[in-house]
């Protein structure tokens, strides 16, 4: 874990605000829409946290990052195309968008936050998203009891059960996060043992909610973790023994009627149809698609539901330029995150934070349309991760600008 300081702790409950308050649109959708009141709720919510995350950094740290050039400049371009969008359809809710993301977010996300966090970010992001999202599902089993349902989906408190799976996939991606750290600090297995009955139980809310997006997610993400268990032998069989032992919990104390819904659950995501309409709403958008799109009302006006696909929800309302560069930004995210987990592996024990949440994102922004004027908790979780490598791209070159300086001092010198 990371050094619980006192401004630490601080941190995490600001970085939890951020998670949970976004986080507040997953309660509603196209057909069931939020009380106003919730969304200013909502805002006011974010926006606070921000206002204390800028007070924090005393204005010290308010400049635009350079580095690495195709995360930073791809971004910066992809925002420019998004106000052009809004220009162009006259769109006012989309050039305010592109103005959020092509100034507040690379000197908030990419370089204010980052740098507060300094080299615990990658520790205290886990830790808040965790932290942000939990509350939702505790709530969702406490407000609506599975047992309780009257509905062949369970959905707790959200407007649709694909939400609450969208969640619990969140959650298990900073548990899988924190297992991973775990396993490289040499963790007790008491520790990796408590963890991965999270994670299966994070896996159970998934199949309650028959989210097969966020069972996608989980399975991509338990692969990345094997690879990372199967280097130490000794966790292998601890975790088999934990997997079987949580089954006969689930056989013998789990009550019928919940066990029964489970398993029902499981054998409907088998029978659901691949893309549940869905390949209709995609069709179209490409038929439709335009340079600089269609403007944000395009879904509502023609479907009367969101897109449920990151890119697709880009074609539509920002067009053909803005999804080609996003989807560029989308390669380099994972490249730059790869790298980092390699480079810093051994040094960091949560090296593997960027590429956990840039995998959880973009696997989930196949079934779920992630980028809004706020986004939800793995949208902030991924910019800010994005923030974390371009922080220390920026710093490693400036040190190693300083350091050849200081040898071509000595150099010069000798000479």
């Amino acid at each position: 874990m990371c050094e619980l300081s006192k401004r630490n702790i601080f941190i995490i409950i600001l970085l939890a605000l951020l998670f949970g308050s976004s986080s507040l649109i997953t309660l509603g959708s196209f057909e069931y829409p939020l009380d106003p009141s919730i969304l200013r709720l909502r805002y006011l919510l974010f926006g606070t946290g921000l206002i204390i995350f800028v007070l924090m950094s005393r204005l010290s740290m308010w400049d635009l990052p350079t580095q690495p050039k195709p995360l930073v400049f791809s971004w910066i371009f992809f925002s420019f195309f998004i106000f052009l969008s809004g220009y162009i359809n006259n769109d006012i809710t989309v050039m305010r968008d592109g103005i959020w993301f092509m100034i507040f977010i690379p000197i908030i996300f990419f370089s204010i936050l980052p740098k507060l966090m300094n080299k615990y970010a990658t520790s205290l992001i886990p830790i808040g998203l965790f932290l942000g999202v939990t509350p939702y599902i505790v709530a969702s089993f406490v407000i609506n009891p599975v047992w309780q349902s009257q509905e062949g989906l369970y959905r707790g408190v959200f407007a649709n059960s694909n939400q609450l799976g969208f969640m619990a996939a969140v959650m298990s991606a900073s548990i899988f996060i924190f297992l991973i750290s775990a396993l490289s600090n040499n963790k007790g297995l008491f520790t990796i043992g408590i963890l991965y009955l999270l994670l299966l139980l994070s896996l159970g809310v998934i199949l309650l909610a028959n989210a097969r997006t966020s069972l996608l997610v989980f399975i991509v993400l338990h692969i990345m973790f094997l690879k990372k268990m199967l280097q130490r032998p000794n966790y292998v069989i601890f975790s088999v023994i934990t997997v079987i032992f949580t089954i006969l919990i689930a056989i013998f104390v789990i009550p019928n009627d919940i066990f029964s819904l489970l398993l029902e659950q499981i054998s409907r995501i088998q029978d659901k149809d691949s893309l549940s309409g869905r390949e209709y709403i995609w069709l179209k958008t490409f038929i439709d698609m335009q340079l600089l799109g269609n403007g944000s009302d395009y879904f509502e006006k023609n479907f009367g539901l969101g897109a449920h696909n990151t890119l697709i929800d880009i074609l539509g309302i920002n067009g053909i330029i803005a999804m080609l560069i996003i989807m560029f930004f989308a390669i380099s995210s994972f490249f730059y995150a790869f790298s980092y987990f390699q480079k810093y592996a051994k040094e960091e024990k949560y090296a593997s934070t960027p590429l956990i949440i840039t995998t959880c994102f973009w696997v989930l922004s196949m079934g779920e349309g992630l980028f809004g004027s706020l986004g939800s908790a793995i949208t902030i979780a991924y910019l800010l991760s994005m923030g974390v490598i371009i922080t220390k791209k920026t710093t490693d070159n400036i040190n190693h600008r300083f350091n050849n300086k200081e040898r071509e001092k000595i150099y010069d010198f000798q000479v």
